[in-house]
């Protein structure tokens, strides 16, 4: 039997200990059809009640008919339960068995006395004017007090009234907890200027044109340098059989390479298909073919990742900068496509979401008015090139005239390198994951730091910054289907809650940006009340426009809007687990399926299995996301072989690697059977814990020798939380990432007083050749 205790109630504080005893009490009106059966309603409405705020069916209701015992009911509620059935129920059912003593009632009916301390969550008393709501003071604030009064008074009504009405479809918003929650906390209209982004770009050209748009390790761009070449790369497209509508593949590392491509596409109306150079050959010719590109820009080192799919533009081998920099600008509608950014798919192939030039230029607006962003403003690039975080991070800072910062790739994956370089570079605002966001504000800053706010997406932050910060947090929320539609100054708000509120809570998502709806909504689709947890759903002028060449898997998602389909006619379900807090805020607490976010990167666990099982040897395989002892997400493959012999985990992961990007490549590996539950599905809940023994390696285990090899050996096995690491083995096929690299040759740096880069570590990741650079670095140092 599920048995909910008071702390999983919506609106419900955790408890350190017993209950006060201090109570909250509400007076909850009755109709008088109830004064006959006074007992049975108020046990009725306690279960419909828990059953709606929980979607818990079996229910415990404790009932009191002498001072001194408590007899539990067990009633079960249903999606299709009736009122009408659930009073006959309660009027029949009788005290559970004894071994249910102990286990804690959802609710009690007190029908001894008023109560004078709380018999469980919800304490209901039934006296002959009606009943009483009593509820322990620390465990529920008068708002939750007030709310649950209100909607248990709903419940009884309903409960009177027509029997055959589902308990599901009972209402419990009132009027005016419908208009704050769809009306007030919805309130973001809001003028968004008309030009578009590079029209943007353009009038910073013309205006400030020695203004600097782009600063890179050893080169920096003026704004008409910037516009100049988009212009110029522009007629060298039209001159290749570009035409508006067409999409164009983008495919670079960060660099003012793709910044002037993107632009290019833009002037002409064409939608830049978002590629990384990084991806391996296959994924990217798979998003070329698919997005039917007309052109891929890209570098003379990647043609070959193209494969001979589309036509190719080098930009480093082309002659294109012999075109003419007049300005090209066709013209452009909202609905027109500006990107084409490619998402894990549960199908075992990406999907690529159409990002409308209205909604890029929706977010751009909001997030430069968001971090209050200016000419003076400088900005940052960090965020891998193959996705839309471009449009957050970058673009506001060019459409205010600011400049853009892009690091040497050395920097971008340490905490102490990015913090010394915001420093010197004087950073006012960046966007980062909140793997390395997290790390970056456990560290000392200055108080004259030139940082004003730092922008943190991609995963679900479950833990506050410290106070006294000397730049806010604000906490983003969104995706390429809707891009950013939420945001929430997370060091405003912790202040402002204190120890006590920050304890109780996770940080929140916020509230809606500039021009965009958000609904948290049940599995009919109705809104629901702050503290119920429900999907959360986008409406309004962020929401892009479907998935590429996927119409069946676009109408699941994008649908017509069941709450205000005049003002929004379409709604986007996301996905997400959400609930409001009583002030408006949201928070996120899961999803409806199996994505995860790893490193900043949205990722379908289904994905990943269908590459698995497509791979010699793997019968059928599940693949799991756990949070390691430092709290980053990793990913373990649990693999069932087919023939023998099994495959190797060198062999799985060569596998997974020449198909996938390297945040979507599993860290920890299992080959075994795996446990079916009784519907014969894979028992996720039944897989092990991934080993933290040394896979299967290509090279022979060696023990380390010597002082360096032996310091540096526990260094590497408290960062991989991986025994019996080998002094030749590789960093990165034992489960190493880019972070944990960072965090490597960070603690090498400091234990040994040498400059190690993380290049090095890329260069030579075995213990026994960085122990050989450890030793020629310390003595170099020694003899200087």
């Amino acid at each position: 039997m599920a048995v909910t205790t008071s702390s999983s109630l919506p609106l419900a504080r955790v408890l350190d200990g017993a209950r006060s005893g201090a109570l909250r009490r509400r007076t909850v009106a009755v109709p008088g059809a109830v004064a006959e059966r006074p007992e049975e309603y108020a046990t009725a409405a306690l279960a419909a009640l828990v059953h709606r705020y929980t979607g818990e069916t079996d229910l415990l209701i404790g009932r009191r008919r002498q001072p001194d015992a408590v007899e539990p009911l067990a009633i079960r509620v249903e999606r299709a339960t009736t009122v009408g059935e659930l009073l006959r129920a309660v009027s029949t059912a009788s005290a559970v068995a004894a071994q249910t003593a102990g286990r804690p009632a959802h609710a009690a009916v007190d029908t001894a006395a008023s109560a004078s301390r709380a018999l469980a969550a919800l304490t209901l008393s039934v006296s002959g004017d009606g009943f009483e709501l009593a509820m322990d003071s620390g465990e529920f604030d008068d708002a939750a007090a007030d709310q649950y009064a209100s909607h248990l008074e709903r419940v009884v009504a309903a409960l009177a009234g027509d029997p055959s009405v589902p308990v599901r479809d009972i209402v419990l918003l009132t009027e005016d907890e419908s208009r704050r929650i769809l009306v007030e906390w919805n309130d973001t209209a809001g003028p968004v200027p008309p030009p578009y982004f590079h029209e943007l770009v353009a009038e910073s050209a013309r205006r400030a044109p020695d203004a600097v748009a782009v600063i890179l390790p050893g080169a920096r761009l003026t704004y008409r340098e910037l516009d100049g070449r988009a212009n110029q790369l522009a007629h060298r497209l039209t001159a290749r059989g570009v035409r508006p509508g067409d999409r164009v593949g983008v495919c670079f590392p960060r660099g003012a390479e793709s910044l002037i491509a993107q632009l290019a596409c833009f002037k002409l109306a064409c939608a830049a298909i978002l590629l990384d150079s990084d991806f391996p050959a296959d994924r990217i010719r798979y998003m070329t073919e698919d997005a039917s590109a007309a052109v891929v820009l890209t570098l003379a080192e990647h043609e070959p990742k193209i494969g001979g799919l589309a036509p190719v533009i080098a930009l480093d081998t082309d002659d294109w900068r012999n075109e003419p920099d007049t300005e090209v600008s066709e013209p452009v509608g909202a609905d027109d496509l500006i990107h084409i950014c490619y998402t894990s798919g549960s199908t075992g192939a990406p999907k690529a979401v159409m990002v409308r030039f209205g909604a890029a230029r929706n977010l751009i607006h909001s997030m430069a008015e968001l971090c209050g962003m200016t000419s003076e403003s400088q900005g940052t690039w960090l965020a891998a090139p193959g996705y839309g975080m471009i449009e957050v991070e970058c673009f506001p800072v060019l459409a205010r005239g600011g400049t853009v910062h892009i690091p040497d790739v050395s920097v971008v994956s340490s905490e102490y390198r990015l913090q010394e370089w915001f420093l010197r570079e004087g950073i006012t605002t960046t966007l980062l994951m909140k793997p390395m966001a997290e790390r970056l504000w456990r560290l000392e800053w200055p108080e004259d730091t030139p940082l004003e706010n730092i922008r943190v997406c991609g995963e679900r932050i479950q833990s506050w910054p410290p106070a006294g910060l000397p730049f806010r947090l604000i906490n983003l929320y969104g995706s390429a289907e809707a891009t950013v539609v939420a945001s929430c100054d997370i060091t405003e708000l912790g202040e402002r809650l204190g120890e006590q509120g920050r304890v109780r809570r996770l940080p929140p998502i916020g509230r809606p940006t500039t021009n965009v709806t958000i609904y948290v909504l049940d599995e009919d689709l109705r809104p629901l009340p702050p503290g119920l947890v429900g999907e959360l759903c986008i409406a309004g002028a962020s929401l892009s426009a479907g998935y590429l060449n996927r119409p069946e898997a676009t109408a699941e998602k994008w649908i017509t809007n069941p709450v205000d389909p005049a003002q929004h006619p379409v709604m986007y379900r996301t996905g997400d687990l959400a609930r409001y807090w009583p002030d408006g805020s949201i928070e996120i607490v899961g999803r409806t399926d199996n994505q995860v976010k790893v490193r900043g990167n949205r990722v379908h666990l289904g994905e990943i299995e269908v590459v698995l099982t497509k791979l010699p040897g793997v019968r059928q395989a599940a693949v799991l996301a756990r949070q390691d002892d430092s709290g980053d997400v990793r990913l373990t493959a649990y693999i069932e072989p087919g023939l023998d012999p099994a495959p190797s985990v060198r062999d799985i992961r060569r596998g997974l690697a020449q198909r996938l990007p390297s945040f979507m490549v599993p860290a920890a590996y299992v080959i075994g059977g795996l446990p079916t539950s009784t519907n014969g599905k894979i028992d996720r809940a039944a897989l092990p814990e991934p080993p933290r023994s040394r896979p299967e390696m290509d090279t022979p285990y060696q023990v380390p020798t010597g002082e360096f090899e032996e310091s540096l050996h526990e260094l590497w096995t408290e960062i991989l939380e991986l025994d019996g690491v080998g002094v030749h083995d590789n960093f990165f096929e034992l489960g190493g990432d880019s972070l944990r690299a960072a965090t490597l040759t960070e603690l090498v740096r400091k234990r040994y007083a040498v400059d190690i880069e993380i290049v090095d570590l890329f260069d030579e990741p075995t213990v026994a050749k960085m122990a050989g650079l450890v030793s020629r670095s310390a003595a170099a140092a020694a003899r200087s």
